[in-house]
């Protein structure tokens, strides 16, 4: 059964692939004359090719092509098919032609059986990503789905098309086009018989294995934040390479044991002047990985120093993340929603939310496997006032809420503090302040008040008392530790009682009205959230 931490207001630590960063979208943004839309990479034979619907192209033969880390290239066309789609044939080097995992798919009949809804992701001029969710109305079982928007008021927009929809976090198909109603999607088998025609592709297997390696780099020329750097290496021998780098675009080191000497050498990060950023140990018989961050964006010295005897290194270096992909303008999201940013030590992603005032939101936080990484959630006003703060890792399960102090729109920004890895956040809407406050919440004795309340939340009820007439209050137990108070206003607004209380305890409290008119019993979260229950009787 899964545990799950919930926190309380003062609690600050507890201590106890899906798709490459490139493939949650579509890989690049193409505009041609005056036409834009979405494109994906192919890679054969180390030239990159762009594969994107024909009418992005209209009667233009030269594409532009602006990768996820805003770079520019430029692409010719080379084949149009028989259905709206055409490969261009770029000038995007081999080491920055993201290896697609788009093509790998799996029984997508069996998936459309089960599912009815997905979500379309669009790369944005800033590089980063819309994503927008959508109903499947229609499924051609050889070649087309036809979907629409979840929300009317949210309608596919021009430059939309060649996007990449998604079904159960799977590529379902790109994006054809666009109208009123929705739009129709080339299903993803479909296009992969396609393109494997066309590039006379028969095992599909090894196109695979092709297309994820990285650019064998074995001397000091070439490296970039996608090569693999091989070679050999001996007590007190230097080996710069020089790699630039995006910031916040972390870039992770995978470390292979090789056969031989047991060797021990450093693998240090400097910027331009040297100054030293990362400094790490390693022995070539283990096998190791890491994430850096670079602060700026810049050139980097990655310097292999050999410690102690000689032997061979193997360390591939690969784009985790890109800062347009953490903190891009597409990163809004509606509530309820799950996110799963990629955090490395010194990395931020953000996500903006719309918040209501006194309608408490919860944040669950999954468990992830594999190695443990530490990272930290603030919820930060658009003042830029920091409302929460909390630190996690990866290797518990936590519940927490977070009450708007008014209406407004939050970030939630997620910064790594240890390590590195791939979060999984839940956000559900814990209960609105129409809840909490409605004209419907009046009591009489013989009532039960229950429901939900969270720190910094406030729930009222009204009930009309009569003077030297005491009520009979019964708290009964609930799950949790929630603590909130509990107090009594009468009509002119006089406080007449205060107490403060805990869910996982029974109570009972007599009070006696002074006056007889209509009461306000109101109930204020303090720390952690959860439910309450408390009965209500004359007391004779």
């Amino acid at each position: 059964m899964k545990t799950i931490k919930i926190l309380g207001s003062l609690a600050l630590i507890s201590i106890s692939t899906l798709f490459s960063p490139s493939s949650h979208s579509s890989d690049v943004l193409v505009s041609a004359d005056f036409n834009v839309g979405q494109g994906f990479n192919y890679l054969v034979n180390g030239t990159c090719f762009v594969v994107t619907p024909k009418h992005v192209m209209g009667d233009a033969k030269t594409a532009n092509i602006m990768l996820p880390t805003r770079q520019y290239f430029t692409a010719d066309l080379a084949h149009v098919f028989d259905v709206d789609m055409a490969v261009l044939e770029s000038n995007i080097p081999e080491a920055q032609c993201n290896r697609n995992t788009f093509l790998q798919v799996s029984d997508l009949k069996k998936l459309l059986d089960v599912y009815q809804t997905g979500v379309l992701k669009t790369r944005l001029a800033d590089g980063s990503v819309l994503q927008s969710k959508i109903v499947i109305n229609t499924v051609d079982e050889t070649e087309y789905l036809a979907i629409k928007p979840e929300r009317a008021d949210e309608p596919f927009k021009q430059g939309y098309s060649g996007s990449i929809l998604f079904v159960a976090e799977q590529a379902a198909g790109v994006l054809l086009e666009v109208d009123d109603q929705g739009g129709v999607v080339y299903r993803a088998d479909a296009l992969t018989n396609m393109l494997d025609d066309h590039f006379g592709v028969d095992d599909k297997p090894a196109a695979a294995t092709t297309t994820e390696s990285p650019t064998d780099t074995t001397d000091d020329s070439a490296v970039t934040t996608n090569s693999h750097l091989t070679g050999r290496l001996a007590a007190n021998q230097v080996k710069d390479h020089e790699v630039k780098m995006l910031e916040n675009s972390p870039v992770e080191f995978v470390l292979k044991r090789t056969d031989g000497n047991q060797m021990r050498f450093t693998i240090q990060i400097m910027d331009r002047r040297e100054n030293m950023l990362l400094d790490y140990d390693f022995y070539s018989s283990d096998d190791y990985n890491f994430a850096f961050t670079p602060p700026k964006s810049d050139t980097y010295i990655v310097r292999l120093l050999g410690l102690r005897s000689f032997g061979e290194f193997d360390i591939q270096m690969t784009d985790f993340a890109f800062d347009s992909e953490l903190r891009g303008t597409g990163n809004t999201i509606e509530i309820p929603a799950t996110i799963t940013p990629k955090v490395a030590k010194d990395s931020i992603a953000e996500y903006r939310f719309n918040g209501e005032e006194n309608s408490p939101i919860e944040l669950i936080l999954n468990k992830v496997s594999g190695q443990q990484f530490r990272y930290n959630v603030k919820i930060i006003s658009s003042a830029g006032e920091s409302l929460q703060d909390y630190d996690f890792y990866s290797t518990d399960n936590y519940a927490y809420a977070f009450t708007p102090p008014k209406n407004d729109t939050y970030t939630i920004r997620i910064s790594g503090l240890r390590s590195y890895g791939t979060t999984d956040f839940r956000i559900e809407q814990w209960i609105t302040d129409a809840e909490l406050k409605s004209a419907q919440n009046v009591v009489v004795a013989g009532d039960i008040m229950a429901g939900k309340l969270a720190n910094n939340a406030v729930a009222e009820y009204r009930m009309m008392m009569t003077a030297n007439a005491p009520i009979d209050f019964k708290f009964e137990k609930n799950p949790g530790n929630m603590r909130f108070r509990l107090e009594i206003f009468d009509e002119t607004g006089e406080k007449k009682y205060d107490g403060d209380f805990y869910t996982n305890e029974d109570y009972r409290i007599v009070f006696t009205p002074l006056s007889s008119d209509v009461h306000v019993i109101r109930l204020t979260g303090i720390r952690s959230h959860g439910t309450y229950t408390i009965k209500l009787f004359d007391y004779d």
